[in-house]
């Protein structure tokens, strides 16, 4: 098993792909705020991110043989996630669901959820990378 393809790695990448997707879901909902009949919509992030660990196990890991090659992305990630509808305001004069306040809050927590995980990853990139600088050094 590869250090970069291993189970954990492909987690924090999924987790990575899905708060990114929800973060594009909360802006839009923002940039719909004043749009009559508007419904926010948000992802069910647990069960997304369940779904992609119980792919894992399915997981094939696609090699590029050209440099020209495009990525494949998270094959784990295939965006057929649980979007659902939630609106907050139920009463309102013009139908909009959104409420600036909450949403604000959802994508602040979005956005430092998301931060976390990067840093997550950076420091598991740190690790390996000292690891190999220590394999190649003299003893």
């Amino acid at each position: 098993m590869s250090l970069v393809t291993d189970t954990t790695n492909q987690a924090i990448q999924g987790a990575l792909d899905l708060r990114f997707r929800r973060q594009e879901m909360l802006s839009s909902n923002l940039a719909n705020l004043d749009t009559p009949n508007y419904q926010p919509k948000d992802l069910e992030f647990e069960g997304a991110l369940k779904k992609i660990r119980r792919n894992q196990n399915d997981h094939v890991a696609i090699q590029k043989t050209d440099g020209d090659h495009r990525g494949t992305g998270n094959p784990l990630y295939n965006g057929d996630d649980a979007v659902v509808e939630r609106p907050d305001v139920l009463n309102s004069v013009d139908g909009n669901g959104v409420d600036l306040d909450r949403e604000m809050a959802r994508f602040a927590d979005n956005s430092m959820r998301y931060s976390a995980t990067v840093e997550m990853m950076r420091r598991r990139v740190g690790i390996m990378n000292y690891s190999i600088m220590k394999m190649g050094e003299p003893s």
